[in-house]
C-alpha cells in the first residue's frame, strides 16, 4: 500500500530534493531537472497551461533552487489556458450550470482576455 510519506516531498542521499514518486526515477528526474535549470520561469508557465499552476509550483519545486523565478512563473502561468488557474475550471463550471448557452463564448472570451494578459505579463517578467 503506497503511504502518504511517499507523496511528499523527500530528501535523497544526495540532499537534493526529490518530488514523489517522479524523482525515484533518474531518467525522469535528470530530464526534469536538464529542462528547468534556468529556464524556471519559462518552464513554469508553460507547464502551468497543461497541469495547472499548483501542482506545476509542486512538480518544479524539486527540481530547482531559483524560488523566486518558479513563484512568479507560476503565478504568471495562472493566466493563459482554462486549466492553467483551479479558479478558472470553478468559475466556468459554475457559468457553464446556470448559463449553458453562453458557455461557447465566455471559454473564447475567457481565453482570448487570459492569453492577452499572460504575454503581457511574462514579456514583463523577462525584463
Amino acid at each position: 500500500m503506497l503511504q502518504i510519506s511517499h507523496l511528499a516531498q523527500t530528501y535523497g542521499a544526495s540532499g537534493e530534493a526529490e518530488v514523489g514518486n517522479m524523482g525515484r526515477i533518474e531518467a525522469i528526474d535528470a530530464f526534469i531537472a536538464s529542462v528547468v535549470a534556468g529556464h524556471e520561469l519559462i518552464v513554469s508557465v508553460v507547464a502551468s497551461q497543461v497541469l495547472s499552476n499548483v501542482p506545476t509550483a509542486i512538480l518544479l519545486s524539486g527540481f530547482t533552487s531559483d524560488l523566486p523565478a518558479l513563484i512568479v512563473g507560476t503565478n504568471i502561468g495562472g493566466l493563459g489556458t482554462l486549466i492553467a488557474s483551479m479558479a478558472s475550471l470553478i468559475s466556468y463550471k459554475q457559468l457553464a450550470l446556470w448559463l449553458p448557452a453562453h458557455k461557447g463564448r465566455y471559454l473564447v472570451m475567457f481565453t482570448a482576455w487570459n492569453v492577452a494578459f499572460l504575454a503581457v505579463l511574462l514579456a514583463l517578467a523577462l525584463l
